[in-house]
């Protein structure tokens, strides 16, 4: 396995020291280049190491993780951030996923999540990797192959950016003017843009994979050009004289859906003859490729008789309640459910999509003026969308659209939450101070701590996480360790002694949960306070 390079900071020496010495990085592809104290060391060693990962902390005095993102992305360095966070750092942690965090992690550091977040970077960092190399190789051919140039030049062509007749001079050129019998047909694929809402994280990635097999698959059995489309799918303009390609293109199309498990939106044109029909076959699949994305629909062919397939938009009336409820409900994951339905309702004409946009925002607005989570904030969101509306395209009016709805379930359930922490105020107060008072008890609980305060176990650890912003078992597990941290530094009683006190009665697991809480074991925190 070929090792790339990490760098990790952190500017609490003995974490740094933890994170170095408790995790097996080369089992996990890495080898640790560099490391940092400060968010001004961190950017030197970044600059100088050059890595592929960088582990930070997200908040450190004076420069923090995000301020060392910021300058980082300033030069011209490609490399992942992974970012570490408490849970009062959830903000940070947001805001850390705004600048292209790749992942960010929740302090302790469960094992097995770094280990499946490390290899993911691993895995993201070697595909950039394969593709830059192929990316230089086949900019070398473009200086001396006369095919790359032609595929830069045809590209150009159907871009609007060189006319026809400089086109025929290029194909003059190289001796490779089209014959009667060739025929050009053009693929337009992307994954759907539902799928961006339903895993934003993998949308990317997703979009990599389905252009990188095309690539192959196709190039098993064709000749083709590619022209990026950018935010709008890619094109594979097939060039063949086989009067059955575009039966044998669908059936490429439908094999590479079922490999890469993805939601993928496609068409293919008619077959075309000559240099136009480069142009001709290109901007057909470019306008079936819209109505397709649209209406979320699979493979889109133009037949002699139109379109084979098409989206309908009757129940969106259903659809628009299906929202509003889930907005009502707070519940983003029926949000999302809903407006995946919602968008496969639309109607293929761009303004009437806008209308239902328009429609369903009213109606959610409604619904919120007469309920809570109608902050000022929130207001202007929504003025906002109704003013830009007409400016926006479609895919666009979607996102954002999707984003403001999300903004409001987070505000209402932080409302909510508000509301219900200053209810129980009196409740969790005289819980902490039970679970104080009880530390040495092995059997505590939620549930028995829910039962002292007179609380359904299920409702009391809802209420507990809202207000401490930790799960009970994890605020309990903090409390032992600083606990036992506090008799280690007093040097009062044995390592046993202290097991006791803390109610973790088994050393071997204490000293595990320790030197996973402070980066040192028990013996090793002990001597330092000697």
């Amino acid at each position: 396995m070929e090792l790339l390079r990490l760098v990790i900071v952190d500017d609490e020496p003995i974490l740094l020291r933890g994170l170095l010495d408790t995790y097996d990085w080369a089992g996990m592809g890495f080898k640790v280049a560099g490391t940092a104290q400060s968010g001004e060391q961190a950017i030197q060693v970044i600059k100088e190491v050059k890595p592929h990962v960088v582990l930070t902390d997200i908040r450190m005095k004076q420069i923090t993780g995000l301020m060392v993102m910021e300058e980082i992305q300033k030069t011209d360095l490609e490399c992942l951030f992974i970012v570490l966070s408490a849970y009062r750092d959830f903000e940070y942690a947001q805001q850390a996923c705004d600048l292209g965090a790749f992942a960010y992690l929740l302090k302790p550091i469960e094992d097995e999540k770094l280990r499946e977040t490390m290899q993911n970077a691993y895995q993201t960092c070697m595909e950039q990797m394969e593709y830059e190399a192929r990316y230089e190789s086949w900019e070398k051919l473009l200086v001396g192959d006369g095919t790359s140039f032609q595929q830069v030049v045809v590209q150009k062509y159907v871009q609007g950016k060189i006319p026809e007749e400089k086109v025929e001079e290029v194909f003059q050129t190289l001796e490779d003017m089209p014959g009667n019998e060739d025929r050009f047909i053009t693929v337009f694929a992307d994954i759907d843009l539902a799928y961006k809402i339903i895993s934003s994280l993998d949308y990317e990635a997703s979009r990599f994979s389905l252009f990188k097999r095309m690539e192959e698959v196709f190039g098993q059995k064709f000749f083709y050009w590619r022209a990026e489309g950018g935010d709008s799918g890619s094109a594979f303009i097939i060039r063949t004289k086989n009067k059955m390609a575009v039966g044998e293109l669908k059936n490429l199309l439908e094999e590479v859906k079922k490999e890469t498990k993805s939601q993928v939106v496609s068409v293919i044109s008619k077959p075309y003859k000559g240099i136009a029909g480069i142009h001709r076959s290109y901007l057909e699949a470019q306008q079936l490729f819209e109505l397709a994305r649209a209406s979320g629909t699979g493979t889109f062919m133009e037949a002699e008789n139109g379109i084979e397939e098409k989206a309908s938009p009757e129940g969106q009336e259903a659809r628009d309640k299906q929202i509003v409820k889930a907005v009502r409900k707070n519940s983003a994951k029926e949000l999302k459910e809903a407006f995946v339905q919602f968008i496969y309702g639309l109607p293929d004409q761009e303004e009437q999509q806008r209308q239902y946009m328009h429609r369903v925002m009213l109606k959610t607005e409604i619904m919120l003026q007469a309920s809570y989570g109608m902050t000022e904030d929130i207001k202007e969101k929504f003025q906002q969308f109704y003013n830009n509306l007409k400016s926006l395209n479609a895919a666009r009016t979607v996102d954002v659209c999707y984003k403001i709805l999300c903004d409001v379930i987070e505000e209402r359930q932080r409302v909510s939450q508000q509301d219900e922490t200053r209810l129980f105020e009196g409740y969790l107060a005289e819980a902490a101070a039970y679970i104080d008072e009880h530390l040495q008890d092995e059997e505590l609980s939620v549930v028995s701590v829910a039962a002292h305060v007179y609380l359904n176990p299920v409702y009391f650890g809802r209420v507990f996480k809202n207000t401490f912003q930790m799960t009970f078992k994890q605020y309990l597990l903090q409390k032992r360790m600083e606990k036992a941290k506090e008799l280690l530094e007093m040097g009062r009683g044995s390592i046993g002694d202290i097991c006791e006190a803390v109610g973790i009665h088994n050393p071997s697991y204490f000293s595990h949960l320790f030197k996973q809480y402070t980066g040192k074991l028990p013996s090793e925190y002990k001597k330092e306070y000697k």
